[in-house]
This record gives C-alpha cells, structure tokens and sequence, in this order.
C-alpha cells in the first residue's frame, strides 16, 4: 500500500470515527503508550458501533481517540457485530480476522499511520451499553514527514472503556 492509499484509508477513518462521535453516556476512557517509531502517551475518549458500507451489513468499529491531539486507535472487526468477552488476533487481513490502524497526531495534522501486522485485543467485558479491555499491537508505517518509508516500526499497549457512538 502506498503512502497515498494509507492516508486516504486513515481519512475514511477518521471520517468514520467523527462520524459517531457524539454525547457518551458516562466514561468512556483509553489510554496508551508507544514505542518504536514515536515514543507517546495516547489519551482520550472510547466508543464503538456498527458502520454501514453501502454494500454488505458494514464493520464495527471501535475507536480509541477520535478526537485525541496525539493519536487515535481503530480497531475493525469485519463482521459488522459487537465482539463478545474473548482475545482477537489483529491482521492486516480482513479474511484473516480483527484490523488495527494507529494514527498520530490530530484529526486535523495527522502525523503518521501505522497498520497493526501483529498483536491481540482483549475484550474483558462486552455489553450493549460499554465495551472494556486491553490491547498490544506491532503496527508498520510511515511519518508524515517521510512517506516514502513504510516501513517504520510502531508498538503500542493500552487499555480502553469504551459507549456506544452517536447514531
């Protein structure tokens, strides 16, 4: 994937995830680090929700971060459905499973973009109102300032408490 085909797919992510952002019933928390090719401490709001794609029944999605001045974390499960309590392996494949992608920087100045090759998402608990569990992931990508190499390393971990999005 090209460097522009990456920041067009983290538009439509970040589109995604202002798309359901909107009033949280109660806390909605996550926080990160990372390590590798930016040394941050990610902190801000959590939701998820299903959404349409116009063609099948869509993904869900659940966004660490959407309005987050240091970064955001998406996570994608293609089956359109809410996962229940259980440990996902991330892919960059949606075939084989759950998709991450880390970006930094601001909705408005995205810095760079990373696609998790590796890691898991536990999901401790899993209800119709809130979303909780913790994640650790390898991700590979490239810096706003260097789109030319793809290939910078990214690790992160973090923990998240996640509400519904607004519909």
């Amino acid at each position: 994937m090209n460097a522009k085909q990456m920041f067009a797919g983290v538009g439509l992510y970040v589109v995604t995830a202002l798309l359901a952002a909107a009033t949280l019933a109660g806390p909605a928390r996550f926080e990160a680090r990372t390590s590798g090719a930016e040394s941050l401490s990610l902190r801000g709001s959590a939701e998820f929700g299903a959404v349409a794609d116009g063609v099948e029944s869509g993904r869900f999605v659940l966004t660490l971060g959407p309005e987050s001045p240091m970064g955001a974390v998406v996570f994608t499960w293609p089956n359109g459905k809410r996962p229940e309590a259980g440990v996902y392996e991330l892919s960059d494949d949606d075939s084989a499973g759950v998709r991450a992608l880390v970006v930094t920087g601001s909705p408005t100045a995205p810095r760079g973009a990373f696609r998790a090759r590796s890691g898991t998402v536990a999901i401790t608990s899993s209800r119709e109102e809130t979303i909780q569990g913790q994640f650790v992931l390898e991700a590979t990508g490239y810096g706003a300032n260097d789109a030319g190499d793809e290939d910078r390393w990214l690790e992160v971990q973090g923990s998240f408490t996640a509400r519904p999005g607004g519909r």
